[in-house]
């Protein structure tokens, strides 16, 4: 490659970076005798599966300064009994840059079942 290349590939990169901001989520399952899988908050996949009780590890949400805030409904599929759901949180979290968000779905936390509409 060129010198001139790669002083340029460096210089896009660098001025990309710099406008990147990052935010961080994590999913708390404190719903009694209840799965919850394919998490997401709005389209970022948040976590596959947690049990009751079990917390996800965090994941990092990278995007454009201006991205930020984020809000989103959580999304999940709710298993329990043999029986699986597609819920929404009726609450939208707000996520902003340099933030560690914790979303705690218990009991008593407001859904929908948007295929219910």
């Amino acid at each position: 490659m060129k010198p001139r290349k790669i002083i340029f590939a460096g210089i896009f990169a660098l001025t990309i970076t710099s406008c990147m901001e990052v935010g961080e989520i994590k999913v708390q399952n404190k719903v009694h005798n209840a799965k919850l899988e394919s998490i997401s908050f709005g389209d970022i996949s948040i976590y596959e599966s947690l049990l009751p009780g079990e917390t996800s590890e965090e994941v990092q949400i990278r995007d454009f300064k201006e991205s930020f805030p984020k809000s989103n409904q959580l999304e999940f599929y709710m298993v329990g009994d043999g029986n699986k759901v597609y819920l929404k949180t009726k609450e939208y979290y707000t996520l902003d840059s340099g933030e560690t968000l914790l979303i705690v779905i218990a009991d008593s936390t407001e859904v929908i079942n948007p295929m219910a509409d």
